[in-house]
């Protein structure tokens, strides 16, 4: 997986040094550690489920400097969850949501304006490709 990452795009001005990633999928979460890792972070808190995210964020909110969430873990939107928690306090935290919802060009139009703009996601990662090929696509979220 590692060769098919593409760390070009995406952040690259070193926010990225603790981070709180939530995903229920191994695989998926496998990627994005390496990803993550490729981009700076020094340490990634994995959690499998929206509820244990959010509790991180609660205790520990003021030290995670990223989140990263997938959108369907244990129900199908509760990702959206942890969306709303990582928005509360730290302004300049980078969130970004992994999410298959980006894989149709409807899709990908709905999402990024429904996480991009409502949910103010900094980046969305398709996981699409990630299951493919193992590449790693950050797209803008916010507009």
């Amino acid at each position: 997986m590692a060769e098919g990452t593409q760390a070009g795009n995406g952040p690259q001005d070193g926010r990225i040094r603790r981070v709180l990633l939530a995903d229920d999928n191994d695989r998926y979460a496998e990627a994005l550690t390496h990803d993550l890792r490729k981009r700076g972070a020094t340490e990634i808190i994995r959690v499998f489920d929206a509820a244990s995210a959010v509790e991180k964020l609660r205790e520990d909110g003021d030290s995670i400097d990223t989140v990263v969430t997938d959108i369907s873990m244990e129900t199908q939107i509760s990702g959206l969850k942890v969306l709303r928690e990582a928005h509360k306090g730290d302004s300049k935290r980078l969130v970004v949501c992994a999410t298959t919802g980006l894989d149709t060009k409807l899709g990908f139009l709905f999402n990024r304006f429904f996480l991009g703009s409502l949910y103010k996601c900094d980046f969305l990662i398709p996981k699409r490709p990630i299951k493919q090929d193992g590449r790693i696509f950050w797209i803008p979220g916010k507009k």
